[in-house]
């Protein structure tokens, strides 16, 4: 991602939400293991050399940081609430423009009667002076992310 150009825009203040719900067969506790190991699963380069670099500090007021393969960093957001294995609740840019935007990501374990396997649910919700671009950019963007996570933690 590239810094973009100092530029008047038209800007106009707007949002979108997104929820999702993916089936995983692997108990929560599993689950809730890779979802916080987001280096292995929140990737969108195919080749692993260019792969950025994640961490994610789970607990309330953690940072979840980037770094790409050229060595650009990227602060994504903080971490606003932790039900170890349950809830995980980020706020911030998450990368996503040069624009004031906030975003909240929700994910949510839910254990089925099995106790084998796992519904994960998505909420994100965007607010901000969001690019007439942005929302068909990041329409599509947990097609991409959610079968990566569900991969890992099936494993």
């Amino acid at each position: 991602m590239a810094a973009n150009p100092l530029k008047m825009l038209k800007l106009k203040l707007t949002g979108f939400q997104t929820l999702r719900q993916l089936p995983i067969q692997s108990p929560p506790k599993k689950v809730w293991s890779s979802l916080i190991n987001v280096g292995k699963w929140f990737q969108f380069n195919p080749d692993p050399s260019k792969a950025s670099k994640q961490t994610l500090e789970a607990r309330a007021g953690g940072r979840w940081m980037s770094q790409t393969w050229e060595g650009n960093s990227i602060f994504l957001g903080t971490v606003s609430y932790v039900e170890p294995g349950k809830l995980l609740r980020l706020v911030g840019q998450l990368g996503m423009t040069h624009l004031p935007i906030t975003t909240v990501l929700i994910f949510e374990l839910q254990p089925k009667a099995d106790g084998k396997s796992t519904l994960l649910r998505l909420g994100q919700r965007s607010f901000g002076f969001i690019d007439a671009d942005m929302k068909k950019r990041y329409a599509n963007i947990w097609d991409h992310l959610l079968p990566q996570l569900k991969e890992l933690a099936e494993k």
